[in-house]
């Protein structure tokens, strides 16, 4: 009798961690899979037309893609991933690179008036979304003047 009451109530609580799992357990599974995972200023290189950018203009570019928020994902049918690449874009994008595990991620941020869209590839497949950014844009325009007056 003692064997049947432990093994209902262990039986009990799996079922019960299974069908409300703990706060933690949930925000750490989606913050695994998440579209638009947050980076870290120090884990990553940062390039805009192919010249390192560092110090205060790259911790403004991740700070504004870390507090935008998430619009909608662009979906890309298999075979036409190459659209998305930078080569065949009008604009040059911001080129963020950083290594997550084994993984290599890369992101190409193409910042517009009213939203930010974020090409995001893997080894295996590409990813885009949009990025509402609209009231961190004007900051955005000061600090590119800044820029453009850097690199050349």
């Amino acid at each position: 009798m003692t064997w049947t009451m432990g093994f209902v109530l262990i039986l009990g609580i799996l079922i019960k961690m299974i069908t409300s799992p703990p706060s933690a357990a949930v925000a750490w599974v989606l913050k695994k899979y998440a579209i638009h995972q947050e980076i870290n200023e120090k884990e990553i290189t940062l390039e805009y037309d192919n010249h390192l950018i560092e110090g205060e203009f790259k911790e403004k570019i991740v700070a504004m893609y870390n507090e935008a928020s998430f619009l909608k994902r662009i979906h890309i049918y298999p075979g036409n991933e190459h659209l998305f690449m930078p080569q065949n874009q009008n604009t040059v994008p911001y080129h963020i690179c950083y290594s997550k595990g084994k993984k290599k991620i890369q992101l190409y941020l193409y910042i517009e008036e009213k939203h930010i869209t974020v090409v995001k590839q893997t080894k295996k497949k590409v990813i885009a979304y949009h990025l509402d950014n609209e009231k961190l844009y004007t900051e955005y325009e000061e600090n590119r003047l800044y820029l453009n007056s850097k690199i050349q």
